[in-house]
């Protein structure tokens, strides 16, 4: 199980931060005035995760909002000593441990890096301030809250309904290259089932293409 980091994580220089992926992901969702991005570009900072090394921990307070822009993150929690994943986070992603982050109470989940992973990390703090500061970045918050909502929503509903073949090439048709990145355990672990059942449906499916 992922615990300590295999080394020393790595502070990016501010400078060589490239924020526009960021910055058209929140451009997507509302109109951000030049000047209020530039104030909030002043809050980031860069962190680079080394494989295995862990982001936050189960039981440890979320105080930031990341940005992957290189690398794959996964979330898991503990369920009689087996880990559970429920999360995968890969490049272009911009999340936090919900409930943690909106209640400042204990992670409900451990995120483990499973590459050398880059972040852009804005503090809890500050993008509370932006919401009070700024309408535009009051109305984002609200939006993505809603969209990230709705998302989770329909992949619930598509989880419970869909086979496990079904979820699997979902999965492969939305992260093209995903398999050669994520382990086949986690992979398991993520679409709930065992292990020989993926081989199986991997099996099933170059059969098909054969």
């Amino acid at each position: 199980m992922p615990g300590a980091a295999a080394g020393i994580s790595e502070t990016i220089p501010t400078q060589t931060m490239d924020s526009n992926a960021l910055k058209n992901l929140f451009q997507s969702v509302t109109p951000i005035a030049e000047t209020e991005w530039q104030h909030f570009e002043q809050y980031f900072t860069s962190r680079k995760l080394l494989k295995n090394e862990t982001l936050w921990r189960e039981n440890e307070i979320c105080k930031h909002l990341v940005f992957i822009t290189k690398g794959l993150i996964y979330g898991y929690h503990n369920r009689e000593g087996k880990e559970i994943v429920t999360n995968l986070y890969f490049e272009n992603a911009v999340f936090y441990d919900d409930y943690s982050f909106i209640k400042q109470e204990p992670c409900l989940l451990t995120y483990v890096a499973l590459e050398t992973t880059e972040l852009i990390v804005i503090p809890r703090i500050a993008l509370y301030e932006m919401f009070d500061r700024y309408k535009s970045f009051e109305r984002l918050g609200r939006m993505m809250v809603e969209r990230q909502h709705t998302i989770s929503i329909r992949e619930q509903l598509n989880f419970n309904s869909n086979k496990a073949e079904e979820r699997y090439l979902n999965l492969l048709n939305s992260q093209p290259g995903f398999i050669q990145r994520v382990p086949l355990k986690i992979i398991a672990s993520y679409l709930n089932i065992t292990p020989e059942h993926l081989s199986r449906i991997r099996k099933n499916i170059a059969d098909l293409k054969a």
